[in-house]
């Protein structure tokens, strides 16, 4: 939809006009009037409408000299005259003029119509041409910040040519870390009139850059960029330049911005900051490894810490471990690859302790946990993700473990139900099984971890004491007892029974009961 300004000296066939006209049917959601040259000027140049259509003959200033004006003043509205004089000499002044059409009087609906009709497609033509231009340029740019020598400055040579830049016009430059989505840098652009480019750096993952005019204040423009990023949901920290550029300077600008990018990590999400600022505020530790040494210790307490047995508040230590880590980088700042390969490692350990023991252990996929903590920002968006994640991790863990202790403490339980019922009879562990509903490996493995003997001993063991037991009534034989406890061959329940209490069962009941 595009916007019109009706110009007529007189009120009734300037209403007419108006009224009698479906504009809205044509494309046009705006319609605004003007009673002479003069207004009409001002309205021009207060709401820049797409469209004018003018009556030529008024008084003061007539639609010939309006035009003439509005395109000296570098108007680029379009104007189509309306006369009722149908003389050649009106239509040559008005394609001196550069008008597109011109209406004679009386005016038709069908007239009209065929004007719009070339008037909207003359615009929507220029529009296409200059979204390619401005694509065109965007790509100009990227090249200029990321290519030294020739090629850069070939890059600039087009663009200043094809995007009619002046080669001594100044723009601020104002970058973020962050590489967000088409539409949102289109959004930045298109709602903040002081941008007037987006483009990203080092093929879109060296962060972020916004062009803005150089006459608008760059900290005030960098922190209505932040606000806007904010309301589209990237809270991100936003830096400025402190001096203007021209467009040959901009690759230098970008070199020492970039080596900015490492201190501004360490900046929040929602600050505004001058580069100078950044560079005099944030200092990184040099030498490294030498460095690492209290990372190193708390990375490798947390990592004991994933394989103690003790669950209790293990949670609530790993998060003392973490806060002090980070603190620790607050404190002495170092360069944020390492961090972030620091963090990855550590995720990626608690993962592994989750899906050891089981696979859909709820946390992201490992892939997904990696590729959130090197999309971090900066150091706070890192320290939430990582405590997130991290103490639920461990508190997933110990889930496991607990369920696993209350799954082992069920097996064996049942296990010495079913032997306590039928020690007597012979027992078969696959019978045990499936009166668990369990398969027979499973449980004799979960019985072995958790009662660190097997099944078959267990059985053996319990059958010894109700033995013990038994010969203590003289009444009942051995043979009568060995039966009794689920040895049909008597012979080899006294053999048993002397390899584990190193006599017979005659021999144990005479010391027993003398």
């Amino acid at each position: 939809m595009y916007s019109l300004l009706l110009v007529d000296d007189e009120r009734l066939e300037l209403e007419t006009l108006r009224d009698y006209i479906a504009w809205e049917k044509l494309g046009f959601d705006r319609v605004y009037t003007a009673r002479s040259g003069r207004d009409a000027y001002d309205k021009v140049l207060r709401l820049k409408p797409d469209v004018m259509i003018t009556d030529i003959h008024m008084p003061v200033m007539n639609g010939i000299e309006l035009a003439r004006q509005m395109y000296a003043d570098g108007c680029t509205t379009k104007v189509v005259f309306l006369t009722g004089y149908d003389e050649f000499e009106y239509a040559k002044a008005a394609l001196q003029v550069e008008a597109v059409d011109y209406i004679l009087k009386p005016f038709s609906f069908d007239k009209i119509r065929t004007a719009m009709d070339r008037v909207k497609e003359l615009l929507h033509k220029e529009e296409l041409l200059k979204k390619s231009v401005r694509v065109y340029g965007k790509r100009l740019l990227c090249k200029v910040i990321d290519n030294e020598g020739e090629s850069g400055r070939e890059a600039c040579r087009q663009f200043l040519d094809i995007c009619e830049w002046d080669k001594e016009e100044w723009f601020g430059l104002v970058t973020t870390k962050a590489c967000p989505e088409d539409y949102i840098m289109e959004q930045v652009e298109n709602s903040l009139s002081e941008v007037v480019y987006s483009i990203r750096g080092g093929g879109g993952k060296k962060g972020t850059y916004y062009l803005v005019r150089y006459f608008v204040d760059f900290r005030e423009s960098a922190e209505r960029i932040c606000a806007r990023l904010e309301e589209l949901g990237l809270h991100t920290c936003v830096i400025f330049y402190p001096e203007k550029l021209s467009v040959d300077q901009l690759y230098d600008a970008v070199r020492f911005l970039e080596e900015l990018r490492e201190r501004a990590f360490y900046v929040p999400g929602g600050n505004v900051i001058s580069a100078r600022q950044l560079e005099e505020q944030v200092k990184l530790l040099e030498g490294e490894e030498e460095n690492r040494e209290v990372s190193r210790r708390i990375l490798g307490e947390m990592k004991e810490l994933l394989h103690t047995q003790c669950l209790e508040k293990k949670a609530d230590r790993l998060e003392v471990f973490l806060l002090e880590y980070f603190d620790k980088l607050n404190n002495n700042p170092r360069k944020c690859f390492y961090i972030l390969e620091e963090m990855s490692f550590f995720l990626s350990e608690i993962y592994d302790a989750c899906a050891a023991r089981k696979k859909e252990a709820r946390l992201p996929g490992k892939p997904e946990l990696k590729a959130a903590v090197y999309q971090a920002l900066n150091l706070e968006e890192l320290r939430r993700f990582c405590l997130e994640n991290g103490l639920e991790g461990i508190r997933r863990l110990g889930d496991r473990k607990a369920e696993e202790s209350r799954k082992y403490e069920h097996v064996v339980s049942c296990v010495k139900q079913y032997v306590e019922a039928h020690y007597g009879d012979s027992i078969c562990v696959e019978a045990l099984a499936s009166d668990i509903g369990l398969s027979p490996n499973y449980v004799r493995s979960l019985f072995k971890e958790s009662e660190g003997t097997t099944i078959n001993e267990w059985i053996v063991e319990f059958r010894m004491e109700k033995a013990c037991a038994l010969l203590t009534d003289r009444r009942l034989k051995v043979k009568e007892i060995s039966r009794m406890v689920g040895y049909e061959n008597s012979s080899y329940f006294c053999s048993v029974f002397a390899r584990r209490f190193g006599v017979s069962p005659n021999e144990y009941r005479l010391e027993i009961l003398g």
